[in-house]
């Protein structure tokens, strides 16, 4: 028995509340409610439905694909685990662990219209392409059963590993490879004779397996490792190995055999292989204890079910688009990620074509064609055409106001700018000096400036997902003094002192020994100014401009008046 492999049956579940009328859809991840402890999944040869085995429940769930939602639930017997659906479509083969027999549903009606008894603990199951046999892994006996599906009888039974626990049938029909998780090999059963020809070891745990497309390889999940390992079926020997989430459990392709999907199930994960590279692309969340999984037949979706959150997740093949927003314009160039990627025909931003520039299994690059608002992005491929990312496409930025619109040449200072569509503003230069600003709203930004290469204005280049905007900045160098006139006065001020030196300009404030001056600009070397009150005594005097601020010490002498 695999049930340590998984929840016990007869455990006592959390009530899972009322089931939502409706799919929840999370990124690229639809939940659908479903029955409970879902293990197994199913799909018909046109795609159209879904069967999925719920462990707990001892039933049958069929989900309808177009619209996400059960429309039969079918009794069985106990503790249903595999499925597996003739070439035809026309019966679906349910192994019941708990009462060692199989239940043949009939597709039309969904009502079970046979039932298979000789079993011992059947788990896994598999219809050879013909459609004449079924293979069914006993996990109590350590065997595998031959059933005849035109009579529904047994004329074979196969002595294979230890604790068996799932199989998978070559296209040609020639082979099952069935996985013995307690003897930690594979067997090769040679169909035609219904005899072990090879058995293969060096797994840990074999759980899961499934054969490519083109039959050249076998995929095990290797539970105990954390690991999938590839097998050439021509030698029947490993010659890869791919590390997954922890407890890889079961494995299913893409019909052009590009990616294949593994369910991690202690992780609630799906790991995403390219087979091309025997690596994971991508590691996509779904429920608890995820188990089953089923591609369909035009690889744009894949069906988990999950264990213990009593729940199919449906991945979408589009995961993610980066980046999702670009400009009216167009000429964006955006990477779309996810699965069966390959072979794109289109990509369609809305009723707008884009232009392919890289394409693989699991990422293709575009250029954004123009377009406003917000609009689906979907690839279409041979096997059809994805599910809808969100693409938002962004206004021109316009800019009104840049404050303070000058500084010192040592930069530093907080500047806000203000304008309209500026929430996605990533890049500010003040001439080729880039610089990364804070958004505050879509109206306004702030930014450091940077230092600055010599006095005078430099263009300011807002750069956002929507194009560009420009203003000026003023780089003011720091002032100096360099004499005052008269340099004396009394203490009681009003003196008006003529300051020279240079960067005077952008003044901003005069003081005398702290004490700040009333003043007037003359020219970017004077400054007139009248002194306030002081002590007697050498005062300080500091001028402060935007370029920075200079003191000469003891510049100007306060003088008492004489006593008596």
């Amino acid at each position: 028995m695999i049930t340590t492999l998984r929840p016990q049956r007869g455990l006592t579940q959390a009530d899972p509340g009322p089931m939502t009328a409706e799919p929840l859809l999370t990124d690229n991840v639809i939940t659908v409610p479903i029955g409970n402890g879902p293990f197994a999944v199913a799909i018909t040869p046109d795609g159209r439905h879904v069967y999925v085995t719920n462990e707990t429940d001892g039933t049958v769930s069929v989900i309808d694909a177009a619209t996400l939602s059960v429309t039969a639930t079918v009794s069985v017997g106990s503790g249903p685990a595999g499925a597996a659906i003739t070439p035809d479509g026309s019966r679906a083969y349910v192994t019941n662990e708990n009462s060692n027999t199989i239940s043949v549903i009939n597709t039309a009606t969904n009502t079970v219209s046979a039932t298979v008894s000789g079993l011992s603990a059947p788990i896994g199951v598999a219809i050879t392409p013909d459609g004449r046999h079924a293979y069914v892994v006993n996990n109590g006996a350590g065997t595998v059963s031959v059933i005849d599906t035109a009579t529904n009888t047994i004329t074979a039974t196969v002595s294979v590993g230890s604790g068996p626990t799932w199989l998978a049938i070559t296209p040609d029909g020639r082979h099952a490879y069935v996985a013995n998780f307690t003897s930690n090999d594979v067997s090769v059963i040679d169909t035609a004779t219904n005899t072990v020809t090879a058995t293969i070891g060096g797994f840990n745990g074999p759980l899961g397996v499934a054969v490519t497309p083109d039959g050249a390889h076998a995929y095990v999940t290797d539970f105990s490792s954390n690991a999938v390992r590839v097998v050439d079926t021509a030698t029947n020997t490993i010659t890869g190995t791919t590390a997954v989430g922890t407890n890889a459990f079961l494995v299913a392709f893409t019909p052009d055999g590009l990616t294949a999907y593994v369910t991690n199930h202690a992780s609630s994960t799906v790991s995403v292989i390219d087979t091309t590279s025997n690596t994971v692309t991508a590691t996509i969340g779904v429920g608890n204890a995820a188990a089953g999984v089923a591609v369909t037949p035009n690889g744009l979706a894949a069906y988990v079910a999950n264990h213990d959150s009593n729940t199919v997740s449906v991945i979408l093949t589009l995961n993610a688009v980066s980046p999702n927003h670009g400009s009216t314009a167009g000429g964006t160039v955006v990477t779309i990620t996810g699965t069966n990627l390959s072979g794109a025909t289109s990509v369609q931003f809305g009723t707008r074509q884009a232009t392919i520039i890289g394409d693989t299994p699991s990422e293709i690059t575009v250029i954004s064609p123009p377009g406003t608002g917000t609009v689906p992005i979907t690839v279409t491929t041979l096997g059809g055409t994805s599910n809808p990312k969100p693409f938002y496409y962004i206004s021109p930025p316009t800019v009104t106001s840049l404050t303070p619109a000058s500084g010192p040449l040592t930069g530093g200072n907080l500047l806000t700018i203000t304008g309209t569509n500026l929430a996605t503003a990533g890049k500010v230069t003040f001439g080729t000096a880039p610089v990364t600003p804070t958004v505050v709203s879509n109206n306004e930004i702030t930014v450091t400036a940077p230092p600055g290469a010599s006095a005078g204005p430099v263009l300011v280049t807002i750069t956002t997902a929507g194009g560009t905007a420009t203003l000026t900045y003023t780089y003011v160098a720091a002032p100096t003094i360099s004499g005052l006139s008269p340099a004396t006065g009394p203490t009681s001020g009003g003196t008006t002192v003529t300051v020279s030196g240079t960067g005077f300009s952008s003044t901003d404030q005069v003081t005398f020994a702290g004490i700040l001056a009333p003043f007037a600009v003359v020219s970017d070397g004077e400054i007139s100014v009248v002194t306030p009150a002081g002590a007697a005594g050498p005062a300080d005097v500091t001028v402060v401009t935007a370029g920075g601020s200079v003191t000469a010490t003891g510049a100007y002498t306060y003088t008492a008046p004489p006593g008596i």
